[in-house]
Parts: C-alpha cells; sequence; structure tokens
C-alpha cells in the first residue's frame, strides 16, 4: 500500500512520493537525524519477505554503497522498520533523460557528449570495482539543474535477480514486475542480444546499453521499438541502426558499442570515450571541389566492392535464421494468486492473457495481462467459479466466456458488459468459439454441448458412449475450418481415453471414434505461419510437446518434439496457452499440502501424525487407532483412500483404482469402509473390509454422483448424498440390512450435505445453504420411508457453519465455522423434544494455519484432529514464450 506524506521509517519521515517501478515504491523523505533529504525506495513485499534474497540483497547493498563517485548517486544505507524493507539514496535533483527527451526531442551533440562523458567516467568506475548496472536507460539517469549527471540505481537489477549467475530476462527488474509497459518502455529496449537470448552477461551490456542511451540523445526517438513485446525484441536480436541519421564523428562509436556480438563490441567504456575524444579536423569527403581526384581503379574497385557487398546481403536474406525463442516472465500484482486450479488462456491475437485469481479480499474475478500495457486486472462482477478449467475468448480477441454459478456469460474486455449466453446445466470443461458463432462446451459428466454465441439452449453435440466405458467429453477446441473441432473423451478404459476430432455436421451419436492422439490432457492446433499443416501441442509427463498436424487430412505427422518443461496441469487441463508466436504457461505448482493435526479445546497443537500432503476428509476409527481418508495425486488428478495407523504413525494406501476414489465412512465395528468412486462414469458406493479379505463390491450404482456421510451406530442405515452435473446436493438413506432400497431425506432444492446420525440413530445433523450461507440443521430421522416429510428441523448454528459431528453421548454437538478457524459447540437436549442451546467457541484454529478440509473429533470432543494447512511457497507467475516455434525442428 502506498505511502503517505508524514508517515515515519524510523528516522525517516515521507514527504511525497516520486515514482513507482519493478524495484519498489519511491518516496522522497527527511532524515530527522541529520536534517537533510534522501530518496527512499520501498522494497516489494515479497522480495522483502523472502529472507533469502532478502540475505543477497544486503551483500549487493553493500558493495554498491562502496562506490563513491560523483556521478553515481550513493547508497546510504538497507534498512528495515515494522516489517518494511527499504532502501536510503541520495535525493538527486532534476529531470532524468527520459523526461528531458520527451519534453525536448533530439539533444544537442555537444551537450550529448557531455553527458554521455560523466555517464561513461561513472561506468568505468563502477567496472572497475566488478559492478554492472544491467538497467542502464534514460529513466535511471539524472542530469541536475548544474549540469552533473548521476546514475541511479547502479547493480540493483543484480540484487534484485532471482538468479546470481544468469541475468536472463526474468531477472531484470523492470521484467520481473507485472507490468508489460515497462517490459517495452523500459529495460527491454536496451537489453543487449545476449540478454534477450538469456545468455549470461557483463560489462559489455552495460556498453550496448550506453550505446542505445546515447543513440536515443542524439536522434530525440528511441532506438528500439515495436507495437507488441515480441516486435521489440525481436527488434533487439535483429534490427540494425540506421547510423546516417547520426553525426559522422559518433558513427564509428556507437558501431562499436551497438555490436550485436559481444566478441566484437567495445570492451572497455573509457577506450571508447578516447575515440571520440579524437574528433579528426578533417573528415572524409566525396564529390566537393576540393575532393582529391577519384582515379579510375579506384572506381572499378569500389564497384567490385559494392557487387560483392550486395552478394553478401543477398546471401544473408536467403540463410537468415529464424527469430530466436526466449522468454520473459509475468508477475501477478502484490497479494494476487491464481485459484486453485487456474489454466491460462491467451486471446488469438496473441495481445491478453486471462486466468480467474483472488484478490487480497478473498474475491475471485476473471483477470485479464495485457501483453502491451500495465499490470494484470480484475474484470469486474465476472466472480467465475473458482475451479473451473479454463476461460475461452472470442475469435476477435474482444470477449472472454466464462460460468458463473448458474450461468455461462462472457465479458467484454474493453467495456466490461457482461452478458449470459446461456443456463449453467453441466460443469463446463472447456470450450471454444468459432467465427461462424458457434460455442461448443466440454462438460465434466455429458457430451459436448454447442449454443450459439448470441445466446440460446443448449443442445448435445457429441454423446457418452457407455460401451467405451466414457465419462467425460471435455476441453474443446476448434480447427481452421471452424466446422471441426478437437476434444478429449476420458473413459475408465485407458485405450479409449485420448484426443478425438469431432464434427458440427455429424450427429451426436455418430462422431469419430477414431482415437488421434492417447493423451488424458487437453490439446491445442496452432496455424503455422506460412500455408500448410501447423502444430498440434500437448502435454506429454510436464513436457509441452509440439507435433506437426494436417488439419485437412486430421492426420498427426513425424514425431513430437519438445518446447518446453516443467509445464503445470490441473485434473485433465494444461496450464498454457497457445498462438503461432507466443506461448504462455505455468510451471508445475505444489500441490497444497495438509498436515493432520492434532488440537485440544484450547486451539493448541498437541500433535501431527503422518506426512504432509494432499489430503482430505478424515474419519477416525471407532476404536480411535486409525485414520481413513483421501489423498490427492500430485497434479490433483486422481485420489484414492488411505488409512493412516496412529499408533504407529504409517500410512497404507486403500484403494487402487482405476478413476478417483474418495469420501470413506467406517463401519460401525470399524471392519468395513464404505467409499465413493467413480471407476465406472459416475461416483457409486462401494464397501470394502479394512483386513483386505475381500475386494470392495459395489454398495449402489445410480446415474448421480453419491457421496457417504455416515453409518449409524446400530449398522442399519447409511446416509448419503447424490448430485448430478455438480447440482445441490440431496440427501438419502439407505438401509445396509434387507432390500436396498433407498428413502428420501430431503426433497429441498437447496444443497444439503455432510450429515452425521446422531449417536442414538434418532436425529442427523447436516449442513443447508437454504439461508444463502451454510448453516447447520438437526432434523429427526425414524427410518420409515416417508423420513423426508416427517419429523422436526431446527437450525442450530449461528453465522454459519458445516461439518456437524456429534458427541459420542449425543449430548454436545461441534461445528466448523464458514472461515474454517474455528470449531463452534453447543449443548443438546433431546430427553423430550430437541431443544440446542446456544453454540459457543470451542477451538481457535491458528489463524496462519490455512483452511482445514473436514475434521475428526475423538469421541468426547476434547481432540480434534484436522488437516491444516502447511505453508509452501507457490509462484504467482507465469512465462511468456516469444518464437516458440522456432524450437521444434522441422
Amino acid at each position: 500500500m502506498p505511502l503517505s506524506a508524514g508517515t515515519k521509517l524510523g528516522s525517516y519521515e515521507i514527504l511525497s512520493a516520486i515514482g513507482a517501478g519493478g524495484m519498489g515504491e519511491v518516496y522522497q523523505a527527511r532524515d530527522t537525524k541529520l536534517g537533510r533529504e534522501v530518496a527512499i525506495k520501498v522494497l516489494p513485499a515479497e522480495f522483502a519477505h523472502d529472507p533469502e534474497r532478502l540475505s543477497r540483497f544486503q551483500r549487493e547493498a553493500k558493495i554498491l554503497a562502496s562506490l563513491n563517485h560523483p556521478n553515481i548517486a550513493a547508497i546510504y544505507g538497507l534498512e528495515e522498520n515494522a516489517g518494511t524493507s527499504y532502501l536510503v539514496m541520495e535525493l538527486v535533483p532534476g529531470e532524468t533523460l527520459a523526461e528531458r527527451i520527451k519534453r525536448g526531442g533530439a539533444i544537442p551533440e555537444d551537450e550529448t557528449l557531455t553527458i554521455a562523458r560523466q555517464m561513461a567516467q561513472a561506468l568505468e568506475a563502477a567496472h572497475e570495482r566488478g559492478v554492472i548496472h544491467r538497467d542502464l536507460k534514460p529513466a535511471n539517469v539524472k542530469v541536475t539543474p548544474d549540469g552533473k549527471v548521476k546514475v541511479l540505481d547502479f547493480g540493483l537489477a543484480k540484487a534484485f535477480s532471482d538468479d546470481d549467475s544468469n541475468q536472463d530476462l526474468t531477472n531484470s527488474p523492470t521484467m520481473s514486475a507485472a507490468t508489460m509497459q515497462g517490459v517495452i518502455l523500459g529495460t527491454a529496449a536496451y537489453m543487449s542480444p545476449e540478454q534477450a537470448r538469456g545468455k549470461s552477461t557483463d560489462k559489455r551490456a552495460d556498453i550496448w546499453a550506453f550505446g542505445v542511451v546515447v543513440y536515443e540523445m542524439l536522434t530525440g526517438r528511441q532506438l528500439f521499438a515495436g507495437e507488441t513485446v515480441s516486435d521489440l525484441l525481436a527488434a533487439v536480436l535483429r534490427h540494425e541502426p540506421d547510423y546516417a541519421r547520426l553525426p559522422a564523428p559518433m558513427q564509428r562509436f556507437l558501431r562499436w558499442c551497438l555490436e550485436k556480438d559481444p566478441k566484437k563490441r567495445l570492451r572497455d567504456i573509457a577506450d571508447g570515450m578516447a575515440l571520440l575524444e579524437e574528433r579528426p579536423d578533417e573528415e572524409v569527403s566525396y564529390g566537393t571541389a576540393n575532393a582529391t581526384p577519384i582515379w579510375p581503379w579506384a572506381i572499378a574497385a569500389a564497384a567490385c566492392l559494392i557487387a560483392a557487398g550486395l552478394a553478401l546481403v543477398l546471401l544473408r536474406a536467403k540463410t537468415s535464421p529464424a527469430p530466436e525463442a526466449y522468454r520473459l516472465t509475468i508477475r501477478l500484482p502484490e497479494n494476487v494468486t491464481f485459484s486453485p486450479s487456474a489454466a491460462l488462456t491467451l486471446s488469438p491475437d496473441g495481445h491478453r492473457v486471462a486466468f480467474p485469481a483472488v484478490d487480497p479480499d478473498g474475491r475471485t474475478s476473471v483477470w485479464v495481462q495485457d501483453m502491451d500495457g500495465e499490470e494484470a486486472k480484475a474484470l469486474s462482477g465476472t466472480n467465475p467459479i473458482i475451479d473451473s478449467p479454463p476461460f475461452f475468448w472470442s475469435p476477435d480477441s474482444r470477449y472472454i466466456v466464462f460460468p458463473s454459478e448458474a450461468k455461462i456469460r462472457k465479458v467484454d474486455v474493453l467495456s466490461g458488459t457482461i452478458q449470459d449466453i446461456c443456463d449453467k446445466t453441466v460443469l463446463p470443461i472447456g470450450g471454444s468459439w468459432n467465427r461462424y458463432g458457434v460455442i461448443i462446451l466440454g462438460s465434466i459428466s455429458t457430451g459436448l454441448l454447442r449454443v450459439p454465441a448470441e445466446g440460446g439452449t443448449p443442445v448435445p453435440l457429441t454423446v457418452l458412449d457407455a460401451s467405451r466405458h466414457e465419462s467425460e467429453h471435455e476441453l474443446p477446441s476448434f480447427l481452421p475450418d471452424g466446422r471441426h473441432f478437437l476434444y478429449l473423451v476420458d473413459s475408465s478404459d485407458p485405450e479409449n481415453t485420448g484426443l478425438y476430432v469431432g464434427s458440427l455436421d455429424d450427429p451426436p451419436e455418430r462422431q469419430s471414434k477414431k482415437r488421434l492422439l492417447a493423451t488424458r490432457y487437453g490439446a491445442t492446433y496452432v496455424p503455422s505461419g506460412n500455408l500448410g499443416a501447423g502444430h498440434l501441442v500437448f502435454l506429454l509427463d510436464g513436457v509441452l510437446m509440439a507435433q506437426v498436424f494436417d488439419p485437412d487430412k486430421f492426420e498427426l505427422v513425424g514425431d513430437p518434439a519438445p518446447v518446453s518443461e516443467r509445464v503445470g496441469s490441473a485434473f485433465e487441463t494444461g496450464h498454457f496457452s497457445v498462438t503461432p508466436t507466443v506461448l504462455v504457461y505455468r510451471g508445475q505448482a505444489p500441490a497444497p499440502d495438509f498436515q493432520f493435526t492434532w488440537l485440544d479445546t484450547q486451539g493448541k497443537v498437541v500433535g501431527k501424525v503422518g506426512d504432509p500432503a494432499g489430503i482430505s476428509t478424515p474419519r477416525l476409527s471407532p476404536d480411535g487407532s486409525r485414520v481413513a481418508f483421501m489423498k490427492f495425486a500430485a497434479n490433483v488428478f486422481n485420489g484414492d483412500v488411505w488409512l493412516l495407523d496412529l499408533k504407529q504413525n504409517s500410512s497404507t494406501r486403500f484403494t487402487f483404482g482405476p478413476g478417483a476414489s474418495e469420501n470413506p465412512v467406517w463401519s460401525p465395528d470399524g471392519s468395513e469402509i464404505v467409499f465413493s468412486s467413480n471407476r465406472d462414469g459416475a461416483y457409486n458406493l462401494y464397501r470394502k473390509p479394512v483386513d483386505g479379505t475381500r475386494t470392495e463390491q459395489l454398495l449402489l450404482r445410480t446415474s448421480d454422483d453419491k457421496q457417504a456421510f455416515s453409518w449409524s451406530r446400530d449398522g442399519s442405515f447409511l446416509l448419503y448424498g447424490a448430485n448430478r452435473n455438480f447440482g445441490a446436493v440431496q440427501m438419502s438413506v439407505l438401509p445396509m440390512r434387507g432390500e436396498p432400497n433407498p428413502i428420501s431425506f430431503s426433497h429441498s432444492r437447496f444443497d444439503e450435505r455432510d450429515g452425521e446420525f446422531s449417536p442414538d440413530g434418532r436425529w442427523i445433523a447436516y449442513e443447508s445453504n437454504e439461508t444463502g450461507q451454510y448453516e447447520v440443521y438437526v432434523r429427526a430421522f425414524d427410518g420409515s420411508a416417508d423420513a423426508a416429510e416427517t419429523g422436526g428441523k431446527w437450525m442450530v448454528s449461528k453465522d454459519g457453519g458445516m461439518f456437524p459431528r456429534w458427541r459420542s453421548d449425543g449430548r454436545e454437538l461441534a461445528y466448523i465455522s464458514l472461515d474454517r478457524t474455528t470449531i463452534m459447540s453447543l449443548t443438546v437436549d433431546t430427553d423430550r423434544v430437541f431443544q440446542p442451546g446456544v453454540p459457543r467457541q470451542l477451538v481457535k484454529v491458528p489463524a496462519d494455519r490455512g483452511n482445514s478440509l473436514g475434521v475428526a473429533p475423538t469421541p468426547d470432543l476434547k481432540r480434534f484432529l484436522m488437516p491444516i494447512a502447511v505453508e509452501v511457497k507457490v509462484p504467482q507467475s507465469f512465462t511468456v514464450m516469444l518464437n516458440w516455434a522456432s524450437l521444434v525442428k522441422k
């Protein structure tokens, strides 16, 4: 948060803001001890809170503070106050070269030489001490009112970088900031070719930047420019300066500074300035009255040289290599985080990236990073479903389609206007929009759907084939003709899981059954820059691959080639998006880890068991010796039920797929576990003995997704919930003796779940959102077929609640608050009529522990086993790779 005038940082009083950039916010301040004015650079929070980087920065700052030169702005010290780290620097009056050029254009040659000479003296002094600037540009050079030059931010680029050894794009302070505007107007325009290629740098990178700055002073124009990031960095690598615009004495000097090959570049700035100081009195000229006669042999020789030069130019034009691929990193704004399974979606024109993210207040929105603009911004009012896989763009890059709680919607990225497209009848898993105004949507439980982009009713485009054990059709992507599309089929039979080609012109039941690619992730077709086949881009074991694909014959050609390693994913969605020239991707973030932690009624940690992992829904065995829980795979793709022996502190796997298995519930005697699994399509209920004497048995199969909640203490009933297409959960009771005919327990349109039988079996506590937020309710249960219609109902929580759990004697009920930081409790009197007490705080979960995923209390409600979040640093950034196709071997 910006500091206001009057704020105190130790002995420094903030007077006013000066500016802000990738390396922090800068303020004018008064040193109250020494009575002088200084510049304060407040370090970014994510940097200042990283002990390793801060320690290295302190070491670098000591070296920088030792640079005592009249043309280098001094660093007085690095200090910390109340959690804020900041540099104290010399306050330099005057305007920067960037401001000077913007105000008056080209600077006269004599004045340019005066400024350049002082800049060179600053560089020479720093280079002699082994310090490289790494971010020299007009904005980092100030000219005081009396004409003295001061170079600012010397060496801070290295101090701020993530890697001492390799100064690439991601290590530039401007590039590391989440502002692509800074990329275009700042560091990238003055970056040496070796920096643009991500190679190691030395003082010759400063000499290159020096030459670029001098060129800009003499011409009043930025040497390397472009409308997009790709254009600008490509210009640095390929564009040759127009030296004819420069005064003749400067041409030889700047040619030497601006050699693209660092081996041929000027090695020492002092040598270059000595060359410049020669300033010969007579320049060679031709065609003037006093010119030396040009003899015919000289003309002939010149002609030969011109011809040879032209031939060389033509040869170079024919053999010029394709632009090299280069990467840069874009960071999210401070305290903004990607939503748990957020993927990236690049607009077709390559100018914007959209993704779901959570702001510091916990609001999830569609965020857009303008590749040519400032830091990412949220699109107001979007509020997408947090874990929905990627959004997608309109073909004109104007709209983003996203799922809300009840609708599929589109937002205009220019005006922010939001329009409904259709009802959200299923949870959409990806989609695509063609140039004919047709949208297709993936689904987690049905075939693909199609709907007009202007709005309408979704209709089936594909259907699940039960004979092939298909469970999902998702992540569709139109091919260039706008009629055919790629999509992912998920099946319990691995031979049928993979990428297929469909057609808008084929009936749903007659779509092609020919598998194009065996994969469990979605893929994208990218046209080539020329006519002909493009590439199919897909994930293979965390490596992004590209393979030639003929979009007319629908055939893959040749072998796949790697594009980038360590690309992330979640479920079936790869965290990448691509156009013919731009690729964006996120690395594989570690799955959120949780540790089973015992808390007492004072909220104190009294023990930890098991290993940190992606765990949830713990259930204590009736004898308290073991815990059944769900454990996710590394990429949250599937999970299984595991058992933790509390005495041995060791875990063993209980289910082995295929598909996902979750929500374990113990039998009253602890001999069996009921769980849910989607191995045959929908989540059905299975039962399995704990001792492994027999394999699991199907308990209940329906077309809905089901999860077990509670097994009554007498063994007679199993309470479970069922829903379809991620709709509201409705609870039912399954008799475990006699005929297994489910008894409906809830008929409402609201979400009712996480129910638990009271110890005597007469009551069921559960959570429902009928008030607009989840509250805990208790209802009577008599085991009859009309249980949903009989008995009273009481709301027993206050200000929201979930995961209700009974004390073993039925006299107390505990539940978790909505923010998952407090365990509440209330007494219960059931002797005559149900009488709940007033909820009170029972356990306060430490605020820095994060959210829990379920709770397993001991029968007396004296201790609580909870999965508590383990802090894991997840980079809130993504990578942009330009000219990615150059990495694919033809």
